[in-house]
């Protein structure tokens, strides 16, 4: 794992206040498994972003990462239970935070883009107004 000071951190958003409605400790553990992903894919200097924006009834908050991606060929399996490409893991985390979110709370995971400089997944979930 990089040491800490070797990755920069960026988190751009909105300044409007707007809530997710769910379950805070499930929604934590899915944005932390995400952003270890970033952090385990980042293997030395580098950069992780989180950009959170409002787009109608959404927040969409895109986490980028200029780690190694996500060759063409794994693309169909990162979210299957069960399949990675580390030497630890249960290859559970990216499956259980798609289910959290989507399963639970009825938003989405996906992966919108990934090459050798950047790779982003998007999290949408449902605005609350409080």
């Amino acid at each position: 794992l990089p040491k800490s000071s070797d990755i920069d951190i960026y988190i751009n958003s909105e300044q409007e206040k707007y809530y997710i409605e769910g379950d805070e400790i499930l929604l934590y553990w899915a944005f932390e498994n995400i952003i270890k992903n970033s952090i385990d894919s980042v293997k030395s200097k580098g950069f992780i972003s989180l950009e959170i924006f409002k787009n109608k009834e959404y927040w969409n908050i895109d986490v980028s990462d200029n780690g190694i991606g996500v060759l063409r060929k794994n693309r169909k399996n990162i979210f299957k239970p069960g399949f990675s490409t580390k030497s630890r893991g249960w290859g559970l985390g990216l499956n259980l935070s798609k289910r959290i979110i989507e399963n639970m709370h009825k938003g989405s995971l996906k992966l919108l883009s990934s090459n050798s400089d950047k790779t982003i997944f998007r999290i949408k979930l449902h605005v609350f107004i409080s």
